[in-house]
């Protein structure tokens, strides 16, 4: 195990996940920490935890990690959003940690990769690619509309 690691091919059922995806419903960053009583900040639109309606998602992601699930969420950028990260790149994607152990994302749609430690990690639809959350990493700047499944993971 490294601290960066990359999964190509990762979801069975891709494009069923992703259809669900395009349907469910998302939360701001003050909804959700409102709903999930927690003091985040990220940008763009995350879901409520989606790690119970996924057990096969999250089974899978625990099997190939040797990690625990703590969290799961769909996470996307996209309209105004977009447009304004477009206009402020100089304030809209700073490197930062997690407050979990590790941490990484599985690519749905979009064409940006994550930077990692100053390493782009390019976009592959269905790469799951998941990393020591201390270390730095933060989005490619977005300039088409994006969806991750973000997760946050645990030690055994």
């Amino acid at each position: 195990m490294h601290d960066l690691n990359i999964h190509d091919d990762f979801l069975d059922d891709f494009w069923e996940i992703r259809r669900e995806a395009e349907k469910v419903q998302y939360q701001t960053l003050s909804s959700s920490n409102f709903l999930m009583n927690v003091k985040e900040g990220w940008t763009g639109l995350r879901t409520l935890d989606i790690k119970t309606k996924y057990p096969e998602v999250t089974r899978k992601i625990e099997e190939t990690t040797g990690k625990i699930v703590d969290r799961l969420h769909f996470y996307r950028i996209d309209g105004k959003e977009k447009e304004w990260l477009q206009s402020n790149p100089d304030r809209a994607l700073t490197p930062h940690t997690d407050r979990y152990p590790w941490a990484g994302v599985i690519y749905l749609w979009g064409n940006t990769g994550t930077y990692y430690n100053g390493e782009l990690v390019e976009f592959k639809k269905n790469r799951f690619v998941w990393y020591n959350g201390q270390e730095l990493h933060m989005p490619e700047l977005v300039d088409q509309d994006r969806c991750v499944i973000v997760v946050f993971m645990l030690d055994k």
